[in-house]
């Protein structure tokens, strides 16, 4: 049980990072420091914050030639009102270079490459296409304030579903992804972008404060004072509120799940010795000593729980290894969505955790042993021998 619990919580934390890095924001975000933070508070029209051309491609060259880089990708997101003639509704447009952005986003290539098939093809999310009642195939026409105080709008295709297949669908709701040479002539700007996602190599993923450092020192000092470098911890602190949360739930799971573990193990214990009362009387009247009884049945105890863990561990690791291989868990409902942390969690086997909680097992199994041997020495070994329990 508690190497099952443990997984799920490796795995909600595993399915958030995923969601987060590989479907929209990538493993850092450049922007400028005025930007709002999250990367879901999108201010709309002449509010948003914009890379300048002549920054956009310097800093672009600058951090695709860094050695921890993957990718890096221009992005232009802004608030805009979409829908037709009968119904419309406020949305996020994050404007791409489909080829740019499926290298930042590999979890959303498949759909981005619907993106390619030409300059007004765009992706809505299900819940926008439902509640505009604009079936995948039609025109979707897009407003918006442009920098310049006017207002201007294009039609886009419907070419498919913004979907990930892990990020939880409460953050693409609003979402259409459209060309980012289109969303820049409707907004009467050039080569522009309010953001660059940069996905790093894996040996780099644990190090990512480091890379940003990195990136900092390569950009020039008016760069360095414009724009800032930010992990996917600090611009999807939403989502990470989401994995906050399911982790603390977790938790809460793990606690109850040790607490039964060790009521057990502290039963089972104290009832295997109190069965024992004429052995230990036994060997007492062979004058074993207090000492050596404490180490007899404690050395006893040990393989009893390496034995019991062991076998407890690989019936649960089968289990988890069988749930990974075929796919993992998948959420039924948005609900499950947020205590999986995803479309989709994959349990994760934490080796730390499952040694900790060996360790504990052990530790209660080898204080209840002593205290019963110590306490059980000190009476008569006629007692003990006469003993019915």
């Amino acid at each position: 049980m508690l190497v099952f619990a443990t997984g799920q919580i490796g795995g909600v934390k595993e399915a958030l990072v995923r969601g987060m890095t590989d479907s929209l924001v990538g493993h850092i975000q450049v922007k400028p420091r005025e930007a709002p933070r999250d990367f879901f508070d999108v201010q709309t029209g002449r509010r948003i914050s914009l890379i300048p051309a002549d920054q956009l491609a310097s800093v672009l060259a600058k951090i695709r030639t860094l050695p921890e880089v993957a990718a890096a990708a221009p992005r232009l997101r802004f608030g805009a009102l979409v829908g037709n003639d009968e119904k419309s509704t406020p949305a996020m447009v994050m404007a791409i270079d489909p080829m740019d952005e499926s290298r930042v986003s590999p979890d959303m290539a498949a759909s981005l490459s619907l993106v390619s098939s030409g300059i007004q093809a765009s992706l809505v999310s299900k819940h926008l296409v439902d509640k505009l009642s604009i079936p995948v195939g039609q025109e979707l026409f897009v407003v918006t304030e442009t920098p310049i105080e006017a207002y201007n709008g294009r039609p886009f295709d419907i070419k498919g579903y913004a979907s990930s297949p892990v990020l939880i669908d409460e953050y693409m709701n609003m979402l259409v992804i459209a060309n980012l040479d289109r969303c820049r002539k409707m907004l009467y700007v050039e080569d522009v972008a309010t953001d660059i996602g940069v996905r790093v190599k894996p040996a780099y993923v644990g190090r990512l404060d480091d890379v940003i450092a990195h990136i900092e020192t390569v950009l020039s000092p008016q760069e360095r004072q414009y724009l800032g470098a930010y992990s996917y911890r600090e611009v999807a602190q939403s989502v990470n509120s989401v994995g906050t949360i399911a982790s603390s739930m977790a938790a809460i799971q793990v606690g109850v799940v040790m607490f039964v573990m060790l009521v057990i193990v502290l039963i089972l214990t104290k009832m295997g010795l109190r069965e024992r009362r004429q052995e230990i009387g036994s060997l007492i009247a062979l004058g074993m000593t207090r000492g050596r009884l404490v180490r007899l049945f404690s050395y006893e105890v040990v393989i009893r729980v390496l034995i019991g863990y062991g076998i407890g561990f690989a019936i649960a690791a089968i289990l988890l290894l069988s749930i990974r291989h075929s796919g993992g868990i998948a959420a039924s409902s948005l609900v499950e969505q947020f205590m999986n942390g995803g479309k989709i969690m994959i349990p994760v086997l934490d080796g730390a955790t499952i040694f900790f909680g060996l360790l504990v097992v052990l530790g209660v199994s080898l204080l209840t042993t002593f205290a019963s041997c110590w306490r059980a020495a000190s009476e008569d070994a006629v007692d003990l021998l006469n003993s019915t329990e």
